[in-house]
């Protein structure tokens, strides 16, 4: 397969701290390299920048000049040909951008979305203020609309086109919209159980056509902290490593993924990466699975 990458360095609007240095990590750590070693061809990382001029006092405002420069990498990755893109992502809040590439490119985008907590709050229901408590409700549309249509999601995303994976951490307001829409949950409760990857297959497979490509996200801290050392919200429970590593197999074996975004891993709390290692093997995992879809 030709397998483009893209970074943005940049945990919420913030460069050069905490979660922001993770794609280099990944990068460190081997990605490449080991994709490389499966016979893939690699482009070149394109780096998202952010200019010192378009920075504005609002926060919102900066992720959507940020996520309009990631969608327009990950677009022009696809439409030059590649058939997986790699988004690594300081944190979660970079993950509309990833999937309104997608969507410009195939014209609509499923998404499968690997994390401890939903990330589906909104300005209304956030118990934090945490950006990166938003940006899935952000792609399902129900609040922050010019953060949505900067990233290039002209329509959100589906509900019947989503599903939550791994989570263990839901505010009242995420449940309570869960039960109101018809977002595919597998908990990390679910994954517990050794039949819970065959059951989210299953369930994912008959969902592939509510969208005609799917992004595949993945917050680390899905794994917990003994697997990602220095997580800034750890879970109370997790899913074994092995497992959350066949569900992303399955994952892609189940639905035709076009883009993988890698978020939320701060290198500074993990000296020995083994957090940059895991997310690794869960991206090598999703392109082995891509692979055997694609053919």
């Amino acid at each position: 397969m030709r397998i483009a990458v893209v970074a943005v360095p940049f945990s919420t609007d913030v460069a050069r701290w905490g979660a922001a240095n993770g794609p280099q990590a990944f990068l460190d750590a081997g990605l490449i390299t080991e994709i490389s070693a499966r016979d893939h061809r690699v482009s070149d990382p394109v780096w998202i920048d952010f200019p010192r001029e378009e920075r504005t006092r609002d926060t919102v405002t900066n992720l959507g000049r940020i996520a309009a420069r990631a969608s327009a990498a990950v677009r022009a990755a696809l439409r030059d040909g590649a058939d997986l893109v790699f988004v690594l992502e300081g944190n979660c809040t970079h993950a509309p951008g990833a999937a309104g590439g997608l969507a410009r490119a195939a014209g609509a985008a499923g998404i499968v979305w690997f994390d401890a907590h939903g990330d589906m709050n909104t300005t209304q229901t956030t118990l934090t203020g945490l950006w990166g408590g938003m940006p899935y409700a952000v792609a399902l549309g129900w609040d922050l609309d010019d953060w949505r249509l900067a990233a290039g999601l002209d329509q959100p995303v589906r509900a019947e086109a989503a599903a939550l994976v791994g989570a263990s951490d839901l505010d009242p307001a995420e449940l309570d919209a869960l039960a109101r829409h018809p977002i595919l949950r597998a908990d990390a409760a679910d994954l517990l159980d050794p039949a819970g990857v065959a059951r989210l297959e299953r369930d994912l497979a008959a969902r592939a056509g509510a969208a005609p490509a799917w992004y595949l996200h993945l917050d680390v801290d899905v794994a917990g902290p003994d697997i990602v050392p220095g997580a800034h919200t750890p879970a109370p429970h997790w899913p074994p490593r092995q497992r959350l590593i066949e569900a992303a197999a399955a994952t892609a074996r189940a639905v035709p993924i076009r883009v993988f975004g890698l978020a939320a891993y701060d290198p500074a709390g993990d000296p020995d990466r083994h957090g940059a290692r895991f997310g690794l093997d869960m991206a090598l995992a999703a392109i082995d699975a891509t692979a055997a879809f694609a053919t």
